[in-house]
């Protein structure tokens, strides 16, 4: 079990948090840019000390405590945590076998073969940093990360620098890893995809302060609010006949209409585009009398929908949260 509760004053705003993480999960702050989120993991890797209030305990073990009668701070080097962000930072000078033994004072044993033999770095070992591609070194900087047996492995973007296949390779690799040496992972991200791929649970974090906190499922069929519906990639809201506000989203939607699974509403296909590799329609809602209203929004098609621009359809937003 993680505990923490921060109050850290930033230019903009404060980062002002309360958080318990349960042990052995993957757990994600996710939000836009300039939120907090690397303030927060920061805090808890020991490095960031500008806080007006703080605790962290891991497993019952307090790591900081401005509240006690005497101020409680363990080093970055005790609290058994492991830190990975989107620049590796490896030693240049160093080979790869080198930079991952940095941390345990150059000492190999069979944890460290099995982190080397579990990333695929057999053949890389002797190799500097500077003949790496970007997700060979991040494999290397995972590796070094692990070779402390961390209780808690903090990844702060480690992945956003890297191409779509990268990407999502080392994605898949963490979530092995996980499985393969029991640790919690606390992962920062700006992308809703990868947040929603890898976490167990997700907090959604704006402007220093916890929106809401649950499953990905949990969070995508009933957001908290407006803005936590806009996080989670809900573009539109609809006032419906019944009064209740619904927040819309490109990928709940299908042609025609079926009340049984949602709220119905007329459209007009204004333009056609692609979005991830699949065709995505423009609409303009209708009003109850057939006028246009200015909601423009997009939605997703499936491979078998037949539609023009210009034509008249019916749409099914499917189980719409109401926010």
């Amino acid at each position: 079990m993680l505990e923490l509760s921060l109050q850290l004053p930033r230019k903009s705003f404060s980062v002002s948090v309360d958080l318990m993480i349960e042990k052995g999960v993957v757990f994600c702050l996710f939000g836009p840019s300039a939120a907090g989120k690397s303030s927060i993991l920061s805090f808890i890797a020991g490095f960031e000390t500008g806080y007006d209030k703080a605790y962290l305990a891991i497993d019952g073990n307090v790591l900081t405590d401005t509240t006690s009668k005497a101020s409680v701070f363990s080093p970055p080097w005790q609290r058994g945590v492991g830190y990975m962000e989107q620049s590796a930072r490896l030693f240049p000078h160093l080979t790869v076998e080198q930079n991952i033994l940095y941390g345990v004072r150059g000492q190999r044993d069979a944890h460290i073969d099995d982190i080397i033999a579990f990333l695929e770095l057999e053949n890389y070992l002797s190799a500097r940093p500077s003949q790496l591609s970007g997700g060979l070194t991040q494999r290397v900087a995972l590796a070094r990360a692990l070779a402390t047996k961390p209780r808690v492995l903090l990844l702060d973007e480690p992945f956003s620098a890297l191409d779509a296949i990268a990407r999502r390779a080392l994605q898949n690799l963490v979530l092995h890893v996980h499985q393969q040496f029991p640790m919690t992972i606390v992962l920062v991200t700006h992308q809703l995809t990868e947040a929603q791929r890898m976490a167990d649970q997700i907090a959604l974090i704006d402007k220093g302060a916890i929106l809401q906190v649950g499953s990905p499922n949990e969070l995508m069929e009933s957001p908290s609010s407006w803005r936590a519906a806009q996080l989670l990639g809900y573009v539109a809201c609809l006032q419906a006949c019944d009064g209740q506000t619904y927040a819309l989203h490109p990928d709940r939607a299908v042609l025609g209409c079926h009340t049984d699974i949602g709220i119905c509403v007329d459209a007009r296909i204004c333009d056609m585009v692609w979005h991830e590799g699949r065709r995505r329609a423009r609409i303009q809602f209708h009003g109850a009398k057939g006028e246009e209203m200015d909601e423009v929004m997009e939605v997703n098609l499936s491979p078998t929908d037949v539609v023009e621009v210009g034509d008249c359809v019916p749409i099914t937003f499917v189980r719409p949260p109401v926010v």
